[in-house]
C-alpha cells in the first residue's frame, strides 16, 4: 500500500480519522474528579489502555514510542519522539516534534497549540481528554 505524502504526513492517519468520543464513561468522569486540588493531565478514551490517567506535575512531558518518554505509546502509528506538552505560566501548549502522522487537537493538524479543559488529542490511533483542574480565585 502506498502513503500518500502532504505536509510530509501520511495520509493513513487523516483517512481513517478517528471517530472523536463524544461522551466520556462516568467512571471515568468519577476517576478524574477524585484527582484533588490542582490536578491536570490526559486521559486515554480511545485506543489501547482507555482510561489510563496521565498527571502533569512537571513542566515538560515527551509523548512518544520511546520507552524513555513520560507517556510511553507502544504503537507504530506513533514517532518515537512525537509530541511535547509543556506548561507555560497557566498554560499547558502541545508541540509536534515533527512527527511522521501528526498530532491534532479536537480533530485539527497542530505544530504548536494551546490547550483548553477538555480538550481533546490525537496521537497516532490514542484519543485523549486533556483535562485542567484549577482553584478559582474569588
Amino acid at each position: 500500500m502506498e502513503l500518500k505524502s502532504n505536509n510530509n504526513k501520511t495520509e493513513a492517519i487523516k483517512d481513517k480519522k478517528i471517530e472523536f468520543v463524544e461522551e466520556v464513561s462516568t467512571d471515568i468522569l468519577e476517576d478524574i474528579k477524585k484527582i484533588s486540588g490542582i490536578g491536570s493531565g490526559l486521559v486515554i478514551i480511545k485506543g489501547p489502555n482507555i482510561g489510563d490517567i496521565f498527571l502533569i506535575n512537571k513542566s515538560k512531558f515527551t509523548i512518544g514510542r520511546n520507552p524513555e518518554s513520560d507517556i510511553f505509546l507502544d504503537d507504530i502509528t506513533v514517532s518515537r519522539k512525537h509530541a511535547i506538552l509543556e506548561k507555560i505560566d497557566k498554560d499547558f501548549r502541545i508541540k509536534d516534534s515533527g512527527s511522521l502522522n501528526g498530532s491534532y487537537v479536537n480533530g485539527e493538524i497542530v505544530e504548536n497549540s494551546i490547550l483548553k479543559d477538555g480538550d481533546r488529542i490525537q496521537i497516532g490511533k490514542y484519543i485523549f481528554l486533556f483535562f485542567c483542574h484549577r482553584k478559582k480565585v474569588k
